[in-house]
């Protein structure tokens, strides 16, 4: 018996609707040989120090037939005794966290590994993200995107409690309607005014002479 299982992340994000984002379903549908997904390895059975589950690529080598892919893991597991760098997967689009877009694909977002600093309000409920732009960055983690739901004072901004750094990859996850602009460079402004309604460029702000 194997000691490991894939983690069916459909139904995690059903049971944890507000943290747990994954790709849209015709995402996942359609992968194609040579694509990159991460997969949630849960490891079965107790094992000294280990995390609950390993999360790991597997390189697509079969697309989507009969409800199920195939691919070959890319890393090399830490825990895990019965796989190995190599072998091949079977898998299905619930099994997916996450895809990795390569740098060919018109899709490709160069910052999505990078953070963004969001507002905590904009995570309340029947809050949003509501105004974003990007500032340039002095480290390399960091996108210089920020986002805000554009009701925050300037004492809520400036307390570092109410800001969190977030994955831009996670947050277009969450709220695809960011990559509208995410790949705008550093100086974009854009603003909405409710969730159904589309982004607009700002052009009477910008975030400063050194953005």
């Amino acid at each position: 018996m194997a000691d490991w299982e894939l983690e069916d992340v459909e139904r995690c994000a059903r049971e944890n609707p507000d943290t747990f984002f994954i790709p849209a379903l015709a995402e996942r549908t359609s992968q194609r040989i040579g694509d990159l997904v991460r997969l949630h390895f849960i490891l079965q059975g107790p094992v000294a120090d280990a995390p609950r589950a390993e999360r790991m690529w597997v390189e697509v080598t079969q697309p989507l037939a009969d409800g199920r892919y195939r691919g070959v893991l890319t890393n090399v597991p830490g825990f895990l005794k019965d796989i190995r760098q190599g072998d091949e997967i079977a898998f299905e689009p619930r099994h997916i966290a996450r895809t990795m877009i390569k740098k060919s694909d018109p899709r490709w977002v160069e910052c999505a590994e990078q953070k963004a600093m969001v507002s905590e309000m904009a995570f309340a409920k029947g809050e949003m993200i509501r105004f974003a732009y990007r500032e340039k960055s002095d480290r390399p983690e960091d996108s210089g995107w920020r986002m805000f739901t554009g009701h925050e004072g300037e004492d809520y901004i400036n307390d570092a409690k109410n800001i969190r750094l977030c994955v831009v990859g996670w947050l277009l996850d969450k709220e695809p309607s960011l990559d509208f602009f995410i790949r705008e460079p550093v100086g974009s402004v854009f603003e909405r005014r409710a969730d159904h309604e589309p982004w607009v460029r700002v052009t009477d702000w910008s975030p400063g002479p050194d953005a």
